[in-house]
């Protein structure tokens, strides 16, 4: 896990490695943040984004929603963090379980088109 205090140091100085899952806990205008969002689906396509914000930050849940994100208001209770985890996972292992399928039925074909 890394934490970083601003979408500005993230964006300088990003993981090389594969990334599972950013948490973003916005304070920037909803415009900036729909611009981060496009940035780290950019650079992760398929990593899960949550997007934290204040309640009454409409702009900033429709900037999560549009940019793929999941979007969570604070005060977050702990079923929530586990709720939103748990959807992470089960998704994660969906895709692991098509890509070995995926593998598997290539692997079969052996090497005719």
């Amino acid at each position: 896990m890394v934490a970083y205090r601003r979408a500005e140091d993230l964006m300088r100085n990003a993981p090389t490695g594969k990334v599972a899952l950013v948490i973003l806990a916005t304070s920037e205008d909803a415009v900036r943040t729909g611009r981060i969002l496009k940035w780290l689906h950019n650079r992760w396509h398929r990593c899960p984004v949550t997007v934290v914000g204040n309640s009454g930050c409409g702009g900033h849940e429709l900037a999560a929603r549009i940019g793929g994100a999941n979007y969570l208001t604070r005060p977050i209770t702990a079923q929530q963090w586990s709720a939103m985890l748990s959807h992470v996972l089960d998704v994660r292992r969906q895709e692991e379980a098509r890509e070995r399928l995926e593998e598997r039925r290539t692997a079969g074909l052996g090497g005719v088109f």
